[in-house]
């Protein structure tokens, strides 16, 4: 699997602590935005030791096979990250599956820039990995998401019940999955 791929003026990138202002930026920005949606976070990953760190963490299970974060970019408009896809817990043996993670900068929402990098992540994930199933967990009260994932042709599996520790609290949320 490649580190970069580019698809018209967008770039799908993996980051390196090279990148550790732009990724920092880009949590920043949208940091009340994403929060909404995912576990807390330790207390200094607002900062560039913590990214930096994370980013040499997520470089090496990249290297391992075990994850893969895309950074997504349009080169057409600026070099700033506007979004992220990420796989986790990539199984290659008998099961050939992952579990999708994304999200898009608030200032990018209802561009179409999230259904575009969707659809080429899990193109690329599935031809190069030979994933056969993608999960994806999504908050109930995510509506776009939830939208976005159908849009995709990932299928409703129900609820998983107590799934994720949000804000201090066991909460289910709804799992979808997309057959290659």
């Amino acid at each position: 699997m490649k580190t970069e791929y580019i698809i018209s003026t967008l770039k799908l990138k993996v980051c390196t602590e090279v990148n550790v202002f732009e990724v920092l930026e880009f949590y920043q920005d949208n940091r009340e935005y994403f929060d909404l949606y995912e576990p807390d976070k330790p207390s200094d990953f607002y900062t560039k030791e913590y990214i930096v760190k994370l980013l040499r963490a997520e470089y090496n299970a990249f290297l391992n096979g075990s994850f893969v974060r895309f950074f997504l970019y349009d080169t057409a408009i600026s070099n700033r990250i506007i979004g992220t896809v990420s796989f986790s817990h990539i199984l290659n043996g008998s099961v050939k599956s992952c579990t999708i993670g994304y999200k898009i900068d608030h200032e990018h929402w209802r561009l179409g820039y999230c259904r575009q990098m969707l659809n080429a992540a899990v193109r690329i994930i599935c031809t190069e990995k030979g994933m056969h199933r993608i999960e994806a967990y999504i908050h109930p009260d995510n509506i776009p998401s939830i939208k976005t994932a159908q849009a995709l042709n990932f299928t409703s599996e129900g609820l998983a019940y107590s799934y994720i520790k949000l804000h201090g609290s066991w909460q289910d949320m709804l799992r979808f999955v997309y057959i290659s």
